[in-house]
């Protein structure tokens, strides 16, 4: 899983959406070894990593194994105009505070990287001498070759540097899943610019909320997406530049135009494995969406520890799916994985399933990625596994919400491939996933630690629970949860300084961890109902109605009732060929009744259309406002 929160479609059935070894150094439980790698994890000693806590922008938390990176086509150099280096200064109260900063170690092999880190070079201009003429990016009948992809990279970065765009700027990415959008990204590495994801979904004020709270100095945007920016426009005071690939729009530069005359060689910045590499913004599920930082460094890490681990992508994947970009799914799968390790990216423009089984027969995709929403749209297309040429297809992945081991098996017995369930975030990347070869009674747990990683289930005093009782999952690995000008959540994210586990992330998770070492997902912290006296974690409920074949995807959240306090009620979307009856209400109670305690099955069942729950721009529902909702409805009578 990503993100935990479900993801809907709309009335054209497109998807619409936004996402081991123990701190005193004794064994942690595991499942039994089958030459995959919970067994390169047991083997590497996890649990004796090293330590770190990161300083803002101060050396430390990578450091030490080269990664082999070549040059860029002009080489490196400091950037001035005008005689001025390009370099802003983050006001240090944008960052964490000190003691605040989370713990991070270096578990494996492989996640030392040296102090000079620039990944333009990394993950694109190490591939050119091997790989030049290879297909990086399949799109459309499109076919960019890693060449042609740098070549179109230095370009944006030259024409961003003539801007004034440098070190440390906030540079807005706001796009759907489009080739030029890895152009935009890229470019931003190259100069040491930082991305600030923006999902094209985000209405006018949203996008004026990120590009203020991140003081953005440009923003490069897709002329679908060009309406809600230009309206945000006046509201941005430190905008500077609004950059428009498509048709010239007045008020907006013309993309075509900037980089059409910029030559096809750039330097690279001078970066550093702690400068920071992207901003991307919570969905909102639980309030005002907030900053997430990660560093170079740490972008990189998700790579040589769940992609190369988890995944074992290798140079002859082509990579396809529907995750956005500006998703933390997306940014990871697509903006970072096919670089590492030379392989190639399949987009497609809008998720529909019959499109997506197109793509992956006329791509060759290998590695699928989409959310158990898709997965189980895909599922309703009778046949699909005898009309479409499947057989490149070795592997794929869910995250963005829980995948019930229903759809895991289902799609196994009819597709004969595995889907692996990884749970991350953006403030985390992958520390969580399911593996091949993982025997079936452990489908729709969440799997066991990423290499790198470690992950322990606490009860209320921060003292390890036992296994099979439920508690808040806590996290630490070579990446930590680090955030925009909020200190307060700061403070929240990580344990208590005075905690046996300081500096650990709280990732705000209840989890059960079961005595082979598996973790099964229970609820979000915050989603916990009390009814009758009892406490019921809303996921629990999600999970058990989302394995019923009538069922696309649901919501749980309490209600108040005079009697109980309050009482547990379902919003459910329907899978096609099911209809809302009184009769497939008695039917998910009881369904819900035998396969978890009978005491948490949803009293309340209410059906609805997939476009009538509340959601955020990425399309995670939004179970506070139904919450409220509910609330409202029982003052009113």
């Amino acid at each position: 899983m990503f993100f935990l929160d479900s993801v809907g479609c709309d009335n054209n059935n497109r998807i619409v959406f936004s996402l081991i070894g123990r701190v005193d150094g004794g064994a942690t439980p595991r499942p039994p070894a089958f030459g995959g790698w919970p067994e390169f994890v047991k083997q590497s000693g996890a649990g004796r990593g090293r330590e770190s806590r990161r300083a803002p922008g101060g050396p430390g938390q990578f450091a030490g194994l080269g990664t082999g990176a070549g040059p860029s086509a002009a080489g490196t150099a400091k950037q001035k105009m005008g005689g001025v280096e390009l370099v802003s200064v983050i006001p240090k109260d944008f960052l964490p505070p000190a003691d605040y900063l989370p713990q991070t170690v270096k578990l494996i092999p492989g996640l030392d990287y040296p102090q000079r880190l620039n990944l333009a070079e990394v993950l694109l201009d190490r591939n050119l001498a091997q790989r030049g003429d290879k297909t990086a990016v399949l799109y459309e009948d499109q076919r960019i070759s890693y060449a042609e992809l740098q070549a179109r990279v230095n370009r944006c970065a030259n024409a961003l540097r003539e801007l004034g765009v440098g070190k440390n700027d906030r540079v807005m990415l706001r796009s759907p899943n489009h080739p030029e959008y890895l152009v935009w990204n890229f470019a931003c590495w190259r100069i040491g610019a930082i991305p600030v994801l923006v999902n094209h979904l985000n209405r006018a004020e949203e996008v004026a909320y990120k590009a203020n709270d991140s003081q953005a100095t440009a923003m490069l945007v897709h002329e679908a997406a060009y309406e809600q920016a230009a309206l945000a426009r006046p509201h941005c005071a430190s905008l500077k530049h609004l950059i428009l690939l498509g048709e010239p729009r007045e008020g907006a530069l013309n993309y075509q135009e900037l980089v059409s005359v910029q030559p096809a060689e750039a330097a690279s910045e001078d970066t550093s494995r702690d400068d920071y590499g992207r901003l991307i913004y919570s969905s909102g599920t639980t309030g005002m969406p907030k900053g997430i930082l990660m560093t170079l460094g740490g972008l990189l890490s998700v790579a040589d520890t769940h992609g190369r681990h988890v995944l074992g992508i290798r140079e002859d994947d082509v990579l396809g799916g529907h995750p956005y970009f500006t998703f933390a799914f997306g940014s990871v799968n697509f903006t970072i994985y096919p670089w590492r390790f030379g392989a190639s990216v399949s987009i497609i423009g809008a998720f529909k399933p019959e499109e997506q089984f197109r793509l992956v027969e006329k791509h060759r995709i290998s590695l699928l990625f989409c959310v158990p929403t898709a997965f189980r749209m895909m599922l309703s297309v009778e046949g699909a596994e005898k009309q479409y040429d499947l057989r490149s297809l070795r592997l794929c992945q869910s995250a963005g919400e829980w995948l019930s081991d229903a759809t895991a098996l289902e799609w196994k017995r009819r597709m004969g491939t595995v889907i692996l369930d990884s749970l991350g975030s953006g403030d985390l990347n992958y520390w969580l996933s399911t593996y091949q070869g993982m025997a079936e009674d452990k489908y729709g747990s969440s799997g066991v630690s990423v290499p790198g990683y470690e992950n322990l289930v606490v009860d209320e005093n921060f003292q390890e629970a036992p296994p099979g009782t439920m508690g808040e999952l806590i996290v630490r690995g070579p990446v930590g949860q680090t955030y925009w000008r909020r200190p307060e959540k700061q403070v929240e994210g990580v344990c208590p300084l005075d905690s046996p586990f300081r500096g650990w992330n709280r990732p705000g998770l209840l989890f059960v961890r079961d005595q082979d070492g598996f973790f099964w997902y229970k609820s979000r912290s915050d989603d916990m109902i009390v009814t009758s006296g009892y406490k019921i974690p809303a996921g629990e409920v999600e999970g058990a109605l989302n394995n019923h074949p009538a069922v696309l995807e649901s919501a749980v959240v309490d209600t108040p009732d005079p009697e109980r306090s309050s009482l547990i009620k379902a919003f459910v979307v329907l899978n096609p060929g099911y209809q809302p009856s009184a009769e497939l209400i008695k039917q998910l109670q009881d369904f819900v009744k035998q396969n978890i305690e009978p005491y948490k099955y949803p009293r309340l069942i209410e059906f609805r259309r997939a476009e009538e729950l509340p959601r955020t721009a990425t399309g995670k529902i939004q179970r506070r406002i139904l919450r409220e909702r509910e609330r409202q409805q029982a003052k009113e009578g």
